[in-house]
């Protein structure tokens, strides 16, 4: 017996003996909340779906993204009342209103609705996000809330229903101000003295001294005339983008970042990544910070493909603003992954004089570097160039948040 019914029974009892007969149909009444809120308790969850659908799982800065919640009593049983917390990752904005912060999940904001449902009813709500900021949201869990005619709690439900946003940092235009020196790594081959057989592209006139062994014999008898086999110039450009996690001066260590800063380095790295794959190089990503795995360095071996420039915003999203090690600790981990000819590009916001002498070791032993600094710095630029390490200067414009060109500049 529960307690409304145990009241209800005692107040029918005395308006039975003191012959109240408005005692009598209190008790009644009493006895009917006490029922349908038993019945709320019991079966109000049963059979209530909750479902959650964005638009799509991987957006950019700045662009916005549906999502649609949609609720449905699929039972004869109405609901009065219910509301719904979705939580998800604290950075997201929601355009048709607040998101409250949780009081139980730290970090966590809680999209609410509420609904009263009739028997069998669904109901659909759209909602857009503003993607503001370059992160991995998390959404869920979900917790459905029940309540009776008079708002009195009835029962909660915690559902786990996880959902992921990945947004990338901006791609911006790069446009290299110095144009009369090679572009970042090396220049792309038009012609050489060696050739990779592994690339053949296609057949030529003979020529004087052509080797027998060039000729395209079966071309040459369907042509009609002598033609010799042509290979493209063989060429290797492997550029590994190093990003110098930490963005101000001081030691390692320190829980201290310039947001501005760090996401400017991670919209110059997306663009430049984007610049290298267009132009047929194999791009690669290091940096000494978390990327939301165990692993204390992030790491992308370089690869070539437009494909690769998916799997670098990727990394750069899950990137945070927080150093596990120095930059040249990761440069010296960077030679038993990247062999020797290969070009390393330090994207950093600071001065780069700490790093000067690893960087003059990989050149001695076969690597590419270059540094390129966020912001206009001429005496770390001197001193770079000074030690015998080309350096440049770079600039987003306007903003890394509204950024159309990044630019280069010598």
């Amino acid at each position: 017996m529960t307690g409304w019914t145990a009241l209800a029974l005692g107040m029918a009892v005395v308006a039975a003996v003191a012959g109240v007969p408005g005692l009598l149909l209190l008790a009644f009444a009493t006895f009917g909340y006490g029922a349908t809120t038993r019945l709320w308790t019991r079966y109000g969850l049963h059979d209530l779906a909750y479902d959650r659908r964005l638009g799509t799982g991987r957006a950019v800065v700045g662009d916005t993204v549906d999502l649609d919640v949609a609720v449905w009593n699929r039972k004869a049983l109405p609901l009065p009342w219910i509301a719904v917390d979705d939580l998800v990752t604290d950075g997201i904005e929601v355009r048709e209103r607040m998101l409250d912060l949780d009081e139980v999940a730290l970090q966590r904001r809680s999209l609410r609705n509420t609904w009263a449902l009739g028997w069998y009813e669904r109901v659909v709500r759209h909602f857009h996000l503003e993607a503001r900021h370059r992160g991995v949201f998390e959404f869920g869990p979900v917790r459905l809330h029940i309540r009776d005619l008079v708002g009195r709690h009835a029962v909660t439900e915690e559902r786990a229903l996880p959902d992921r946003l990945v947004v990338a940092p901006r791609i911006a235009a790069v446009r290299d101000v110095a144009r009369a020196r090679a572009p970042i790594g090396e220049r792309r081959a038009r012609s050489g003295l060696f050739h990779d057989p592994a690339l053949f592209g296609g057949v030529r006139p003979f020529q004087p001294g052509d080797p027998l062994r060039r000729i395209h014999w079966r071309a040459t008898a369907r042509l009609g005339r002598p033609v010799s086999r042509r290979w493209e110039p063989a060429r290797s450009r492997q550029v590994i983008l190093v990003l110098d996690v930490r963005t101000v001066e001081g030691p390692d260590w320190a829980m201290d970042w310039d947001e501005d800063a760090f996401e400017g380095l991670c919209v110059a790295a997306a663009s430049l990544a984007r610049s290298l794959l267009d132009g047929g190089a194999a791009v690669g990503l290091a940096a000494a910070g978390f990327s939301g795995t165990a692993q204390r360095v992030a790491y992308l071996p370089s690869r070539s493909g437009q494909a690769q420039l998916g799997r670098v915003t990727d990394l750069l999203a899950r990137l945070g603003p927080i150093s596990s090690g120095t930059l040249a600790s990761l440069l010296t981990w960077l030679t038993r992954r990247v062999p020797a000819g290969a070009s390393l590009v330090v994207l950093t916001a600071r001065s780069p004089h700490a790093i000067h002498p690893t960087l003059r070791r990989l050149q001695a032993t076969g690597y590419a570097v270059e540094v390129l600094l966020l912001g206009a710095d001429p005496e770390a630029l001197a001193a770079a160039r000074r030690a015998g390490i080309p350096a440049r200067a770079m600039t987003i414009s306007p903003t890394w948040e509204t950024a159309d060109v990044g630019a280069p500049s010598a």
